[in-house]
């Protein structure tokens, strides 16, 4: 079983809520709250997930894909 979590909607939803809960503290919660997102596109933070043991247990092996090149057919000659 594997759990993803994403932080960005987490963010939204937790600013949202203090949003209707304290509307006083708007201007403090947009500007954490871009703050973060910022943080999280820059680091990458959004792409972090839960694993379970499970998963870490299963390893997955490299298989090397060989590259065929293909000769285009040449242009008669006018």
């Amino acid at each position: 079983m594997t759990i993803n979590l994403a932080l960005g909607p987490i963010v939204s939803l937790l600013a949202g809520i203090l949003i209707l809960i304290v509307p006083r503290l708007l201007n403090y919660i947009v500007a954490i709250y871009l703050i973060l997102i910022g943080l999280i596109g820059i680091f990458g933070w959004g792409a972090l997930h839960a694993r379970t043991a499970a998963d870490t247990a299963v390893q997955h092996e490299q298989v090397a894909i060989p590259t065929m090149y293909v000769d285009a057919p040449s242009k008669p000659a006018t």
